[in-house]
């Protein structure tokens, strides 16, 4: 239950952030989305889960999208 209520308040951070175009809240979207590519790779690699890789070309592609905008 804590882990899920960090999540959510970084999830929360991150959208307050990004709705007020602060710079603060584009890098720890792209910080939670790195850390989102990882689980997934890693799931698909431990498990053999190859359905988890869905989330890989997703999450580039928003980290892409996160790393153009400039202020």
């Amino acid at each position: 239950m804590g882990l899920m209520t960090l999540i959510g308040l970084a999830c929360g951070l991150t959208a307050i952030g990004l709705a007020r175009s602060a710079e603060w809240g584009r890098r720890l979207g792209i910080g939670i989305l790195y850390v989102n590519l990882i689980g997934d790779s890693l799931n698909a690699w431990l498990r053999h889960d190859p359905k988890t890789l869905i989330g890989v070309p997703i999450g580039g592609l928003m980290i892409w999208y996160l790393s153009r905008l400039r202020r």
